[in-house]
């Protein structure tokens, strides 16, 4: 889509908050709705779910089947899923060690990402689909679609009603590391989708729902403030994400993200990726690759439910793991496949993992800082947030600093947790004042929804600077001359590659708050006696560059691209007027502009977009992600 006259070029923000009160009536939805949280994870995966309604009591799913546990009751069951003979094998916990299976297969969905290539699982899992035929999305499908049936069979059991499918509205709420690219959770979503789970999805950064489970407990606490800075630390098995608020209030609580999230793949896996480089660095390289992999499993196992949650440093505290095949070597003390592990180099493990973490609490607090807060918390959130080594390290790094690190109760299952809380907030009903009108079959789609509520976290800062491409009058003061070009519609010098943001990176949006943009596009050759359509397409663009360029430059990355089509008709009658060029050639005839209106509706995880033509919806969100948006 080429724009011109750049002087038309309107840019408006406001909020659905603001907006609530103009609408004369409101939509009554029939039925109680029954919100999902799912924290699909690297590693693990949780599910909460609540009814939305008298006590909104959220249950956690904790009875994964565990064939392997004599007492089965865990907070998150393991992110694997086997094959036999081309069809769902096993999975979760019933995943054996001798299994071929897919690991990471998150990971999968981040094809060019810098660990795809690097990490052991995960270049297992990528030879996997070539063996077996299938995409990683086909895979995340069918993980997807077990974890969904258990969780709809675990509703029935606790619903005294058979029919309760069609008694309940669903709604379920996909959690995604805040680092994930555009075009990853586009294909979560679509994933989920595939695998039967509901139409409706909504997305939430996995150290956003931790936050908010674990604000919504300390306000209980009553140890918040207004005022208070908090770091939340989300440190997971793949992701570790940073997350800063500040309170606003506590009677209703109301936070605001107070810097810009950070985060990185230094979860608990590489601490054990750097254990098995120690172990095998210890036996010998050679010694190691001849040993049995399910016995490689076995004492990764050990050291998992082990030594990795236990230890905290003490060099007086004696670990060993248990390695079958190994060869005994009395100068390291290895006797009867017993490995002695040295409490010097168990830190070394550690730190190599635990620093990387600090670094991003240090530039988050730093962040912080520098917006003029002082932080007084650092709260330390998943299944890693638990570990006593972590704790310790930070907690020694930043007392001195009068700032405190707390773990929370229930740091693993907080993302589920705070994902169900989040779509409880997000109570939904159309508003008319956005409802498109009648225009068959251009705009069969259904109005965007918007809370009836004012959420707990209220606003949000970007991490991405979003626009689309226009053109310019030329100005060589102002323009590139490679960017000049000779505008047909006008008959004078225009620069194209122009960009103009609807959000710039940095700059706060509050929670399904709406950005718009008014943008022209001439028209060619459309009369009365018109009868035909015009294809319209609108590029959208993102750059994560800390001042966002003024033109489009390599930093500028295309996210997704709306097409559209309009009856020329309409066009007639809605241009009025119409003006001719002052270069005739091949261009004689009439040029009309049309006014569209892009708009983009600002969510926790997700970015909806829209356009509308004098009063019309012509396109909505779903759009066509660019492969090559990272």
């Amino acid at each position: 889509m080429s724009f011109r006259n750049s002087s038309s070029v309107v840019v408006r923000s406001t909020a659905f908050s603001s907006l609530v009160s103009t609408a004369a009536t409101s939509v009554h939805l029939v039925g109680p709705e029954i919100v999902v949280g799912i924290d699909f994870g690297t590693t693990h995966s949780g599910v909460c779910w609540a009814i939305n309604e008298g006590q909104k009591k959220i249950r956690l799913i904790t009875d994964w089947t565990n064939p392997q546990a004599v007492n089965a009751n865990a907070e998150k069951v393991p992110s694997v899923i086997s094959y036999r003979n081309g069809q769902v094998s096993n999975w979760g916990y019933e995943v054996t060690m001798r299994e071929d299976s897919f690991r990471w297969m998150k990971i999968l969905l981040e094809p060019e990402h810098k660990y795809a290539k690097t990490i052991e699982d995960v270049k297992k899992s990528n030879a996997l689909l070539t063996k077996l035929n299938k995409t990683a999305d086909e895979v995340v499908s069918d993980y997807l679609r077990a974890l969904w049936a258990y969780t709809k069979e675990d509703i029935r059991k606790r619903i005294d009603d058979e029919n309760w499918e069609t008694t309940f509205r669903l709604r379920v709420v996909l959690t995604v590391p805040a680092m994930w690219s555009h075009q990853a959770k586009d294909r979560t979503v679509k994933a989920a989708r595939a695998a039967g789970l509901p139409v409706h999805i909504s997305m939430v950064t996995e150290p956003e729902a931790a936050a908010l489970a674990t604000l919504r407990g300390k306000a209980e606490e009553d140890t918040l403030r207004p005022g208070d800075s908090f770091v939340v630390c989300d440190a997971g098995g793949g992701t570790v994400d940073l997350i800063s608020y500040k309170v606003n209030s506590i009677h209703p609580l109301r936070v605001e993200e107070c810097a810009i999230g950070d985060g990185d793949l230094c979860g608990s896996v590489f601490l054990d990726l750097a254990f098995v480089k120690y172990i095998a660095a210890l036996i010998g390289e050679k010694q190691y690759s001849q040993i049995k992999e399910v016995s490689k499993k076995k004492m990764l196992k050990e050291f998992e439910f082990g030594i990795k949650r236990s230890f905290m440093g003490d060099d007086n505290k004696d670990y060993s793991v248990d390695l079958r095949g190994v060869e005994d070597n009395e100068d390291e003390g290895i006797v009867d496949d017993n490995v002695p592990l040295k409490a010097n180099m168990l830190r070394t493990v550690f730190d190599h993992i635990c620093g990387q973490i600090d670094t991003l609490v240090q530039n988050q607090t730093m962040e912080v800082q520098g917006r003029g807060l002082k932080v007084k918390a650092i709260l330390l959130v998943g299944g890693f947030g638990e570990s006593k080594y972590l704790h310790s390290r930070l907690e020694n790094a930043y007392t001195s600093e009068g700032v405190r690190v707390l773990q929370v109760d229930g740091a693993w299952s907080a993302i589920c947790r705070g994902a169900c809380m989040w779509g409880l907030e997000q109570v939904q009903k159309p508003h008319p004042w956005l409802a498109a009108k009648d225009l068959p079959p251009y705009n069969a789609i259904d109005p965007p929804l918007t809370p009836q509520m004012e959420p707990t976290i209220v606003s949000r800062i970007s991490r991405y600077s979003y626009g689309i491409p226009l053109t310019e009058d030329f100005d060589p003061k102002k323009h590139l001359w490679k960017d000049r070009f000779l505008d047909n519609s006008s008959g004078k010098y225009a620069a194209d590659n122009q960009m103009r943001w609807l959000l710039k990176r940095g700059e706060m949006m509050r929670e399904n708050g709406i950005l718009w943009i008014d943008i022209v596009q001439p028209v060619h050759g459309i009369g009365w006696t018109s009868t035909g359509v015009r294809e319209f397409f609108q590029v959208l663009l993102y750059s994560d560059q800390p001042k966002a360029p003024t033109r489009r430059d390599d930093s500028v990355k295309k996210l997704c691209e709306l097409s559209f089509v309009i009856p020329e008709s309409v066009i007639w009658s809605h241009t009025g007027s119409y003006k001719s060029p002052a270069e005739k050639g091949k261009w004689k005839g009439k040029w009309r502009d049309c006014v569209f209106n892009v708009r983009m509706i600002l969510g926790s995880a997700t970015l909806e977009f829209e356009i509308y033509y004098h009063g019309y919806r012509m396109a909505h969100t779903e759009a066509k992600y660019a492969q090559d948006d990272r």
